[in-house]
Formats: C-alpha cells, sequence, structure tokens
C-alpha cells in the first residue's frame, strides 16, 4: 500500500513540461490532482476522457489537476515532441509532467493509470487510487474537497 502524508513538493521533471509549467508555490491552498500514466501502456481514451470530466467539474471548484507521463525512453525525456502530439491528439490541455519515474517512485506510483489526491490546507497526498476504479474513487474524494468553495481562485484551464 502507497505511503501517504507525503507532501506536494516535487514538480522538477526530469523531461520537462508539456502545455505549461507547474511551480510548487502555485499550489498554496489548492486540492491538487495527479494523474499519473505511460503512452505506452494507455489500452483506451476511456481515463483520459474522464480526466477531462473531473477537470470540467472540479477546477472551476479550485481543483488543480496536473499529469505525470512515466516514461522509460531517453528519446521521450530528451525531446517531447511524443508527449505534445499524444496532449494534442487527446485535447489535453492541463500540465503534463514527462517523468523519467523519479516522480512515481517519490509517490510510490508502481503501476498506471494512478490518481494522487492532496488536500488544500496542508498540500499533503490524502490519497492513492490505481486500477480499474481508481478514477471514480477519485471522484468521490474530490466532490468532498472541493465541496467548500475556497478565497483562491480557480486555476487557469
Amino acid at each position: 500500500m502507497p505511503t501517504l502524508d507525503i507532501p506536494i513538493t516535487l514538480l522538477d521533471p526530469t523531461g520537462g513540461w508539456v502545455n505549461i509549467p507547474v511551480h510548487v508555490s502555485e499550489l498554496d491552498e489548492l486540492p491538487v490532482l495527479l494523474h499519473f500514466f505511460s503512452m505506452d501502456q494507455v489500452k483506451s481514451t476511456a481515463d483520459f476522457d474522464e480526466l477531462k470530466r473531473i477537470i470540467g467539474e472540479f477546477a472551476p471548484r479550485g481543483l488543480r489537476v496536473i499529469s505525470v507521463d512515466v516514461t522509460k525512453s531517453d528519446k521521450e525525456l530528451r525531446d517531447t515532441n511524443a508527449v505534445e502530439a499524444f496532449a494534442r491528439k487527446h485535447d489535453l490541455t492541463h500540465p503534463i509532467a514527462v517523468d523519467d519515474g523519479s516522480m512515481a517512485k517519490a509517490y510510490d506510483v508502481t503501476q498506471t493509470p494512478a490518481w494522487l489526491v492532496f488536500d488544500a490546507d496542508s498540500a499533503r497526498l490524502r490519497h492513492h487510487f490505481t486500477g480499474r476504479n481508481g478514477a471514480h474513487h477519485a471522484r468521490q474524494v474530490l466532490d468532498r474537497f472541493t465541496r467548500y468553495a475556497t478565497s483562491a481562485a480557480a486555476p487557469p484551464p
């Protein structure tokens, strides 16, 4: 079982960023969803369709969503064109970190997709879901974490 209570301090991916970089200071007092995936292991678009629905529903309530492409490809780490093309193909416009596996290791992500939920108050990992129902479980937690309006403005799309 993954260790919880880990702070969200990573955000320095080896492979860089696709769409827009994120600095940890931008996440103060916001709930955060880290969505780990691997382009090599994507079998269907269902997870990305659900991710877009989550963004549409919860981003206006203050949720910040960051995807993390966990790759073992040196080429992908040196050149993010493949990840950028993947993001365009799936209409993903939110920040995507390109990870060499070190971010996954730091958050004890051993399989993808993985859905990690950080609370707004402490910026610490509170829930870690994987498997076929991971998005469903994350959605239930996000509903609770974003139920009350925060003073922080909703992040840009």
